[in-house]
């Protein structure tokens, strides 16, 4: 990669940001189909975000990866918002066009094309866990193509405003009987990683061997949810399948170019855990 002052720039926010593979997974593709761009990270906390957006405007960069916890927050700080994201109420991609900056999201592509790799979802039962920006994705995902869901949180106040507006039910963590009995269980909370990586959000006699586990976490690879998904013979989709996949769909729409996918899977998979 030739870095000059042509080149353009990307970077991936948020708090924490060091364990990220974003810029792994992107500069491999730019790498590979040629095009003058790099990503790095950036640790912005949250009430630096108002700062960090317009200081980003002002450097003229050019795309922004948005990660916990600012997918909700950044959207009063855009100048314009993709329909899609403005339904899903949270944004992980931003592009800088004309002027402008763009919210989009592709973290529902990242939960969708996994899951349809497997089944299809018309019907199923499934759990979602967590009631923040990535549960806002992966509600409309399943919805979108007819699941019927259950939002297992620990706020129930968030959760009921979610579930009024996706037209699901709502239940606690601690519900291992009501979680047995759903097909596929996304967990879309931080349990699992940094300080809370020797936890796990549900009990494991929450699971089955029927059942589909989608773990969002993609650092560290084998999280305690995992693990006992896969001691109970449960299919396992892990965090850098929706990694790829909502990172794929983010590098054309910063770029403008298909994307490679070969590429970015193998430096996700070469890339030393933080």
């Amino acid at each position: 990669m030739s870095i000059t002052a042509q080149t353009s720039v990307c970077m991936i926010i948020g708090d924490p940001v060091a364990h990220s593979r974003s810029p792994a997974m992107h500069n491999a593709a730019y790498c590979a189909v040629g095009v003058p761009y790099v990503m790095v990270g950036a640790h912005v906390q949250a009430n630096d975000l108002p700062r960090a957006i317009a200081g980003f405007k002002a450097l003229n960069l050019k795309g922004l990866s948005v990660t916990m916890p600012h997918k909700v927050s950044i959207l009063p700080l855009l100048d314009q918002i993709d329909p899609t994201a403005e339904v899903i109420g949270a944004v992980n991609t931003v592009v800088h066009s004309e002027s402008k900056l763009v919210g989009y999201n592709t973290d529902w592509l990242g939960i969708l094309k996994p899951l349809e790799r497997l089944c299809s979802l018309r019907g199923r039962r499934i759990a979602i866990l967590g009631a923040g920006g990535a549960a806002q994705a992966a509600l409309y995902a399943v919805t979108s193509r007819g699941a019927r869901v259950t939002i297992f949180n620990r706020s129930a106040d968030r959760a009921h405003n979610l579930a009024a507006r996706w037209d699901c039910t709502v239940s606690t963590l601690s519900a291992i009987d009501e979680i047995r009995t759903c097909e596929i269980i996304i967990n879309t909370t931080s349990v699992g990683m940094g300080e809370l990586a020797s936890l796990s959000p549900v009990a494991p006699e929450a699971l089955h061997k029927e059942q589909i586990v989608f773990e969002t976490i993609y650092a560290p690879r084998s999280t305690p949810l995992v693990r006992a998904a896969e001691a109970c013979g449960a299919r396992v989709i892990y965090g850098l399948d929706m990694f790829l996949d909502q990172g794929i769909a983010q590098f054309e729409l910063h770029t403008g170019v298909k994307p490679p996918r070969t590429a970015m899977e193998n430096a996700l998979r070469d890339a030393p855990e933080a």
